[in-house]
């Protein structure tokens, strides 16, 4: 009896183990890796004039497809939004996460995360002729528009926690409330805000140094063993390729100086 039941547990969790390490296989066989990207964070991930979604996400998940199934049309992008993009890989509507996601403790809980591949602090985006707000501290008592599931909210609530946080779906969202005086202060990751900042010159950045900095990460689903070691071997061809750092300079060439660098990067925001 006892060899009976050790024998149906070392099949369950060969199983288990066979299950859990099964998604690059599935990935090969469907020939197409579906990445969850996102839309409205510039220069990570925007929709052009024309209607097609751009940006570095976009093109890193592309050259991740190119390593891991011989071409970068072997991808399937699919919008997701910070608020959403875990619940579509738990629910395998997505493969991978490539979205601007910071790797943090609470997150490695429900996600699996690849070394990182970017490092970004928080700044604070007000409007031009705003003269109170220079640093964090003060947006206590003040209206502060964020993103629901984005470290954004949460950097508000640690560093101000008097501001009234005005929290949206999306980042156009929160822009638009800042614009129109619903917010008086947008508060994000700092590769956003300042693109949105060279976008429009009635607005401007502050709060720098770059606040909580945090390393993002690629996630899979825990336990997503097999896909994520390719996408780790992926990077870190593409770095020794050179790839990563042209990506770098054709997305953020302008801004690159104003950006932390990887070496001052903690391994996961303390969160």
């Amino acid at each position: 009896m006892r060899k009976l039941l050790a024998a149906v547990c070392a099949v369950a969790l060969v199983s288990g183990v066979a299950l859990a390490a099964g998604t690059l296989d599935v990935v090969r066989q469907r020939g197409v890796l579906v990445v969850g990207v996102k839309a409205d964070f510039p220069p990570f991930g925007f929709v052009d004039e024309r209607g097609q979604l751009q940006g570095f996400d976009i093109d890193l998940s592309r050259e991740i497809a190119r390593v891991v199934l011989g071409s970068p049309d072997r991808v399937r992008l699919v919008t997701v939004t910070s608020a959403n993009r875990i619940p579509m890989l738990q629910t395998e509507q997505i493969d991978a996460v490539v979205a601007t996601m910071t790797i943090t403790r609470a997150r490695k809980q429900v996600v699996d995360f690849s070394v990182p591949y970017f490092c970004s602090g928080h700044l604070i985006l007000v409007r031009r002729d705003n003269t109170t707000i220079t640093k964090f501290t003060d947006l206590n008592g003040k209206r502060v528009a964020t993103v629901q599931g984005s470290t954004g909210d949460r950097v508000v609530a640690t560093l101000a926690p008097q501001a009234q946080r005005i929290t949206f779906g999306q980042n156009s969202e929160a822009l638009l409330a800042l614009k129109d005086g619903r917010a008086e202060a947008f508060v994000q990751d700092d590769v956003l805000l300042l693109a949105f900042a060279k976008q429009d010159s009635t607005l401007k950045v502050v709060g720098w140094p770059p606040q909580m900095p945090g390393p993002y990460g690629i996630g899979v689903r825990k336990g997503d063993t097999d896909l994520l070691a390719a996408i780790n071997v992926a990077l870190a061809r593409l770095r020794a390729q050179g790839v990563h750092a042209k990506l770098v300079g054709k997305w953020f060439g302008e801004v690159a100086g104003q950006l932390l660098p990887a070496t001052k990067c903690p391994l996961e925001l303390q969160l």
